[in-house]
């Protein structure tokens, strides 16, 4: 089952240039169970900024962060955050690829309300994922799953053709907002999107 590691970071002044990433990147791309490499900053806002890793497994990920090689991976990195990295686990049932080389990518994290449970989310996103891959302007599928260190939060990754089309598929009246609201009621949502770029090497 592929695994998504999703990093999220304040954007330090020194990550105007993506050659930053070009040797952590490499490194990371030559890794065993490695799949794909993304970053890019948030649309909404410039100082966030994401790290998205897609794997064979949760394991092949963990494994590389086992080794001594990793820290050196991750000091190169440092320069391009102002404070340290935000990072979720999710298992997917599904190829990521085609959401992350999208055109635009939102990246969604849900976080339980007190008193609300994971199993109440479970059937709503179920139902969110079937809309949405459905949706205009979506590039389908789209792909959701529980954090693997917090069991709080969900996260969800969507492609689209534009910020836009997502914006419209979810507007007020639709069936996908009715969902959404639904889900709201449960947990708290953090919309971001970025017009990634894939690390090709």
């Amino acid at each position: 089952m592929p695994a998504i590691q999703i990093a999220t970071f304040a954007v330090s002044g020194d990550f105007s240039s993506p050659e930053l990433f070009k040797a952590p990147l490499e490194a990371i791309k030559t890794a065993d169970g490695h799949i794909s490499s993304f970053y890019g900053v948030q649309v909404e806002d410039v100082k966030k900024g994401y790290f998205i890793s897609v794997w064979e497994s949760y394991e092949h990920h963990q494994k590389l962060t086992q080794q001594a090689s990793y820290k050196n991976i991750i000091e190169v990195l440092k320069p391009a955050a102002a404070g340290g990295f935000e990072r979720d686990h999710i298992n997917v049932a599904v190829d990521p690829n085609t959401a992350l080389t999208s055109p635009a990518v939102e990246v969604v994290a849900f976080t339980l309300k007190e008193g609300s449970a994971a199993e109440q989310l479970t059937p709503l996103f179920e139902e969110l994922g079937k809309g949405l891959d459905a949706a205009v302007g979506s590039h389908a599928p789209c792909v959701w799953g529980q954090s693997i260190e917090d069991k709080s939060k969900f996260l969800l990754v969507v492609g689209w053709d534009t910020v836009e089309a997502h914006w419209e598929a979810v507007k007020e009246g639709t069936s996908l907002h009715k969902t959404i609201q639904q889900i709201a009621a449960l947990a708290d949502l953090s919309i971001g999107h970025t017009h990634a770029k894939q690390h090709q090497g």
